[in-house]
């Protein structure tokens, strides 16, 4: 059958029926109407801020389009939030750690009428933001230390990429260069081996998710690993579920199973593994310095000399002597998982996605709903991932900084503008705010891709410095914040609830912690080290992420299924949460540190005295007078004044809502 004709022809069930009824040569039925064009696709508009009648309360354009949908809807936006409650979201927001005392205090004195903008600077400028916010991001590449699925090998250099993601955002990469280096970093040219290594690192954004290591059938193998690849590009960067094309034209959104293939042959042309068969092996670069490669060139050539047989045996002890004294000197490889070139091929359609049933064949392209009939042709030795994309990260394309405006907007007030961030197509949600999500993907384009200048704009806003204390009239009729007129509580993720803890307690080690995982290549992980690896007291973003089996803790939080693109996190409130956070070691530890720590450092303090201390430490705020009463009840049931019993009083803290949720 033509593939011009799928989708046109009636089913044999209604040829049957039409003829038993005698109208098989009446005219045929007009076709459906086509279904309306996607929001997502038009180009990306320049709207102009809307006229409000509070105009006292907008402080950034963007307040302007918010307002109007809340004037619209015959409400008014909430105060703004106490100095305090500010600041502590601002650190949990951009750092994932609460602000010490010390860093509280020195907002609270501060008397210059732009101490809010310098806060929000000092914190972008910390290490801290990248380890943060490029969390956030390795939430969408769907980040693992492990393959997962059949073979749980090590993935030993991934941690490369989670490294490079972090330093990129502390960088403030622009994030058109960011998709470029993710997508086609190896295939770009570079000015020494430090930036080789780092755009090759990049590509690895390709190679870390999840595959089938074990499958019998290599051309399944590689055709499932393409899959993945669109799959994960389309809804990280665009926000578009590609991967719905490979047995059939798309039913929501318009794109044709010949787009699908055509974006196939790019990812075929690529190669992800050395080795398609059992037990199937991914491919690295090894880009370690010349020196280092010239060293282990001539161990291995003095291992050649020792096996030969003419070798005499006294010049064996010299070239021995220099093996080792090269062993001792030479630092390990530097591997890279990351792919690269294949011989450059097209692909045929897979009939119904079966790869031994072939249709049409369809050169290497990109949607055309979203490309044009008209686009440059790939060439011919070239797979097309560095156009691909380049033509992802273009200025002009009418996804791209949509998305990713969304997405930061989602993550800094937990519901996005579009509700569904990894869906921009016909079963997304359509935004709330298209004409707020222009401005700001406008604006992110204007400033050269920095998501940093975007954090300001968003930070800067009435918008943002909300107070979650809203009108109950507003909260009735608006209950999912759907209008943004006022700030959304909401429950830290898991790993700032864990970094809080540990920072609260004086535990946390904020040294990165470079490799993950001690383990070589193409072996397998021993999940028995998941309890030492849950003890160490680095920040949770340098944790090992095992695909088979996570850490109790973060599992009980809602960490997501690193095997695929979640950039939206569920929230639940569940019965475990607390069970964790009155039971875990993490908790009883960090508890019987601080407590011991407030013990040697004020022994002779007042019980009075500490119980405000505790709460103002770990809350962020002075205690009131019935907290302190009621914490001097609390510790009377101890045995005296003992270090046992304010570590249960710091549970208590650590466990509490005011502790877990942004305010």
């Amino acid at each position: 059958m033509p593939l011009s004709l799928r989708g046109h022809l009636p089913s044999l069930a209604a040829l049957a029926i039409s003829t038993l009824v005698g109208k098989a040569d009446d005219a045929a039925p007009p076709d459906p109407e086509p279904p309306p064009p996607l929001w997502s696709l038009a180009p990306i508009s320049s709207p102009a801020p809307p006229g409000v009648a509070l105009a006292t309360w907008p402080t950034r354009d963007l307040d302007r389009f918010v307002l109007a949908r809340i004037e619209a809807a015959g409400h008014r936006p909430t105060g703004a939030a106490a100095p305090r409650a500010l600041a502590r979201r601002a650190y949990l927001d951009l750092h994932g750690l609460p602000p010490t005392r010390e860093q509280m205090e020195a907002f609270l004195v501060d008397n210059r009428p732009d101490a809010w903008a310098r806060l929000i600077d000092e914190l972008l400028a910390s290490p801290r933001y990248g380890e943060r916010w490029g969390r956030h991001w390795l939430d969408v590449a769907r980040y693992a230390d492990s393959n997962g699925m059949d073979e749980d090998i090590a993935h030993p250099s991934a941690w490369r990429y989670r490294d490079y993601v972090i330093n990129a955002f502390n960088a403030d990469k622009p994030f058109d260069r960011f998709i470029v280096e993710q997508l086609a970093g190896d295939l770009l040219p570079a000015a020494d081996l430090a930036e080789r290594r780092s755009q090759t690192i990049a590509a690895g954004f390709l190679s870390i998710g999840p595959k089938m290591l074990a499958c019998d059938d290599p051309d399944k193998m590689r055709r499932d690993i393409v899959d993945e690849q669109i799959d994960t590009a389309g809804r990280a960067f665009l926000g578009m579920t590609f991967g719905c094309a490979r047995c059939h034209d798309h039913k929501y959104d318009p794109v044709s199973i010949e787009d699908y293939y055509g974006l196939a042959g790019i990812f075929l042309s690529t190669q992800t593994l050395t080795k398609y068969s059992v037990v199937a092996k991914i491919h690295a670069h090894e880009l370690s310095a010349p020196e280092v490669r010239a060293g282990r060139a001539r161990i291995a050539e003095i291992d050649r000399r020792l096996a030969h047989q003419d070798t005499r045996e006294e010049d064996k002890a010299p070239l021995i002597a220099e093996k080792e004294q090269l062993a001792r000197g030479l630092p390990p490889e530097f591997d890279v998982i990351a792919p690269t070139e294949y011989p450059a091929e097209d692909a045929r359609v897979h009939l119904r996605g079966d790869y031994q049933t072939l249709g049409d064949l369809v050169p290497r392209r990109f949607p055309v709903a979203l490309a044009g009939n008209g686009q440059t042709a790939i060439p011919p030795g070239a797979s097309g991932r560095l156009e691909f994309a380049r033509w992802i990260a273009s200025p002009d394309h009418p996804l791209t900084a949509r998305v990713i405006a969304n997405r930061v907007w989602r993550w800094h007030f937990g519901r996005g503008l579009v509700p569904t961030p990894d869906n921009f197509g016909a079963l997304g949600t359509a935004p709330t705010h298209p004409a707020l999500l222009d401005h700001l993907a406008g604006e992110l384009v204007a400033s050269g891709w920095s998501l940093k200048a975007l954090h300001r704009e968003i930070m800067l806003s009435a918008t943002y410095r909300q107070s979650a204390s809203a009108a109950g009239a507003l909260l009735e009729a608006d209950p999912d914040n759907a209008l943004f007129a006022r700030w959304q509580r909401r429950r830290m993720e898991s790993e700032a609830v864990r970094d809080s803890i540990l920072a609260k307690s004086g535990r946390l080690d904020l040294t990165p912690a470079g490799p993950s995982l001690g383990v070589r290549p193409n072996h397998y992980v021993d999940r028995d080290k998941l309890g030492e690896y849950a003890r160490a007291t680095c920040r949770t973003v340098y944790l090992p992420v095992l695909r088979s089996s996570g850490y109790d803790g973060q599992n009980a939080f809602d960490f997501p299924d690193p095997a695929v693109p979640d950039g939206d996190r569920r929230t639940s409130t569940v019965a475990p949460q607390a069970l964790f956070l009155m039971n875990s070691d993490l908790v009883h530890a960090s508890s019987q540190t601080l407590a011991e720590a407030r013990l040697a450092a004020a022994p002779d303090e007042a019980p009075a005295a500490r119980a405000a201390w505790m709460v103002e430490h770990l809350l962020d705020r002075p205690a009131t007078a019935a907290e302190i009463e009621r914490a001097q009840r609390f510790i009377a049931h101890y045995p005296a004044d003992s270090a046992e019993a304010w570590a249960a009083f710091a549970r208590a803290l650590f466990a509490s809502n005011e502790f877990l949720y942004i305010e």
